[in-house]
């Protein structure tokens, strides 16, 4: 394969902002303009120009500093060569689903290969104006999440046409397609239609009308609709069908990892949400396109049929889950329960959405202790970012927020939130004292930890927000650790858990100084997903000599496996009188997670249920079975990822259990014995 050159693609400048909040001024270093390559297919459907348009006219790039600068993939060396040699460089590009997976099989990475194909399956037959999302969310959590394996971010799903057959007859049923010659484009319906028992035929483009009209072949696949002037197409196949899923065209927007590490939090942010605006503008496109070809089908004659009428029996979603995890298809459905047929609004009772409870008990004090970076934005929630720089130094500050009355239960905070007039705290010993100073000797401290996928803007919210709904008494510390803040992010967010352990060690160190000289503190612990994996490396080193002991320990959709879990226990079962989890067998982003590391986390509820003596397991799975949306504008939470924050009843137990320190036994919860006579929890609706 040739070697690519590409251009110095960025630039940094230096940029000065002073900002205002109330009446206090900062004046902050900011980062500037970037121009980053963006790498795009030569041939361009309808979808795929209107993607480029809008993202490329989208003024908040430019806000921000960022430009793209587009170059199509010929230019770069081809296909392959843009994924392995122009992502090694500051650039984004468009990249199809069956080029990813084929750069997977290349590189032997088979849990890719497999998810990412299973993706690209689970669009098989489905029209492009029906909405299957909740059907294929675990399979695009999954993908997107094994972008990561590929040192790719993907910050947007890229829909595209399908390629599609005009065939001079309509086959009725999958014998009818035995020999039938059809003359096809890629290697993807190759293999689909020898796989039906059709012929593909290679033919060049200037021989292709003349051998459909002559009959040498049966149908041709043409690779976008419309494509040109396809009048003589449809005029030779009246009377036949138009099967518009001849291969599926998926993809997916992405960024590599050097070109992450080459931007701001804020800048990354801004991408994402302009390509996610692009990528729903050309799911219009799509839309429009399928609506114009069944207008041009009705008018010649011909009819839009679709290769999955005459399959003896067409594979479903489930089974394609099924493969892509190792799993039966017993086994998936039991996981996702009725995520095959849930409709908008089919959900079980959630219990009422009023407004936050804003308890009277809630806390003087909200802080921040993070290990992220400092970029100097003006603005707190962009303050600090996700890399992962050694000499960066333990921030502590307290959030002073301004209380939103209106919002409701389960919503993000989106009110005025800076850091106090007293600035920032660095180093253990500072941020302890910092802490824990303005502590009241009879009030708590409640440590939160964020989980996978949240940039610094989403755990400030959401520890503001969870604060908010729980009334937690006492004081509260976010810990954010360096996530990424992207879906595909994961892979390299289990870095960040590993290199925030140094940081949180030390901290728990210095605090043990602190016990030592006569000091007392009443902790708790709530952590989320992925979080679960730093709270266990906090356990552990609280139970090595001399040992730390706290109150509660509650783990929300713990992204932990199980032996881990198991052996963390062992080492300090009496670090916490009660040890509590959260699980939920709906929850599609531990599903997702399965995929990766093909081992569930005892977040699963069902079959995976956690059953342990000495541990409260607390199976949500009848409260809440949300399909969550994979992308959205805003980010919206997947709540039945987040459920201990978004169902009213289990946030309620949860809050019950951080204020009267009952083990669930006494909180009035309907106890379950499982066959093997352990014993979990379920929470009355």
């Amino acid at each position: 394969m040739p070697v690519v050159h590409l251009p110095k693609t960025f630039e940094r400048k230096s940029l000065i902002t002073i900002a205002c909040t109330g009446m206090f001024c900062s004046v902050a270093a900011m980062s500037s303009a970037a121009d980053l390559l963006f790498a795009v297919p030569d041939f361009r459907d309808p979808p795929t120009q209107r993607f480029i348009e809008t993202i490329m006219s989208d003024d908040a790039l430019a806000e921000a500093g960022l430009k793209l600068d587009v170059l199509p993939y010929s230019t770069l060396g081809g296909p392959v060569a843009t994924v392995q040699e122009a992502l090694k460089t500051e650039a984004v590009a468009l990249l199809r689903t069956e080029l990813l997976a084929f750069v997977a099989r290349n590189e032997e990475k088979i849990p890719t290969v497999e998810m990412l194909s299973a993706y690209e399956k689970s669009f098989f037959g489905v029209a492009p104006d029906a909405d299957s999302q909740g059907q294929r969310a675990p399979l695009e959590l999954g993908a997107t999440a094994l972008l990561g394996d590929l040192g790719l971010f993907g910050l947007a799903t890229w829909p595209s046409s399908p390629s599609s057959i005009f065939a001079r007859r309509a086959p009725t049923n999958l014998a009818d397609l035995q020999g039938l010659k059809l003359r096809t484009t890629g290697n993807a319906s190759t293999e689909f239609l020898e796989q039906l028992g059709a012929v593909p035929q290679s033919l060049l483009s200037s021989e292709v009308f003349q051998s459909l009209e002559t009959g040498v072949i049966d149908g041709t696949e043409v690779l976008s609709l419309p494509e040109g002037d396809l009048r003589q197409f449809y005029e030779v196949s009246s009377g036949g069908a138009l099967y518009t899923d001849a291969s599926a065209r998926t993809g997916f927007f992405v960024i590599g990892q050097t070109g992450a590490d080459a931007l701001t939090a804020r800048q990354l942010k801004t991408l994402e949400g302009a390509a996610q605006k692009a990528s729903l503008a050309a799911r219009e496109t799509l839309v429009e396109t399928y609506e114009e070809t069944l207008r041009e089908a009705e008018k010649y004659g011909v009819q839009v049929a679709s290769f999955s009428n005459v399959l003896a029996e067409q594979v479903s979603v489930a089974e394609q889950i099924a493969q892509a995890y190792g799993l039966s298809q017993e086994e998936i459905l039991d996981l996702i329960g009725d995520i095959e047929i849930a409709e908008s609004g089919d959900e079980a009772p959630r219990g009422e959405s009023g407004l936050s409870r804003n308890g009277a008990g809630r806390p003087a004090h909200l802080f921040v202790v993070t290990p992220r970076n400092d970029e100097a934005d003006h603005d707190v929630r962009q303050r600090f970012g996700y890399k992962m720089d050694a000499s960066t130094p333990l921030h502590c500050f307290q959030l002073n927020y301004t209380r939103e009355g209106s919002r409701h239960f389960g919503e993000p905070f989106t009110g005025e939130m800076a850091i106090s007039p007293d600035g920032m705290t660095t180093g253990n010993g500072d941020c302890i004292k910092r802490v824990f100073s303005q502590r009241h000797p009879d009030q708590g401290v409640t440590f939160l930890i964020h989980g996978f996928n949240n940039s610094f803007e989403d755990a400030v919210n959401w520890a503001v927000s969870v604060t908010e709904d729980l009334a937690i008494e006492g004081d509260v510390v976010l810990w954010s650790w360096p996530s990424m803040g992207q879906l595909s992010g994961y892979v390299r967010d289990r870095d960040g858990v590993d290199f925030n352990r140094v940081y949180l060690r030390s901290f728990l160190a210095t605090l043990k100084l602190f016990v030592d000289q006569g000091q007392t503190y009443d902790i708790s612990i709530i952590a989320h997903s992925m979080g679960g994996l730093v709270a266990m490396d906090a356990l552990r080193f609280l139970a090595e000599p001399p040992q730390l002991s706290i109150s509660n320990v509650a783990l929300v959709a713990p992204d932990v496996r199980k032996a881990y879990f198991q052996q963390t226990l062992q080492l300090g079962s009496n670090i916490s009188p009660i040890w509590s989890v959260y699980a939920n067998s709906n929850d599609v982003a531990l599903l997702a997670s399965y995929g990766v590391n093909r081992s569930p986390a005892i977040g699963l509820g069902g079959r995976f249920r956690l059953m342990m003596a000495g541990v409260d397991t607390v199976d949500v799975s009848a409260l809440d079975r949300d399909v969550c949306a994979v992308w959205n504008i805003g980010k919206a939470r997947c709540r039945n990822h987040t459920h201990a924050f978004d169902v009213q009843p289990v946030a309620v137990d949860l809050a019950d259990l951080l204020k009267s320190r009952k083990p669930a036994a006494a909180r009035g919860l309907i106890e379950k014995q499982a066959s093997e006579g352990l014993t979990y929890y379920e929470i009355k609706p």
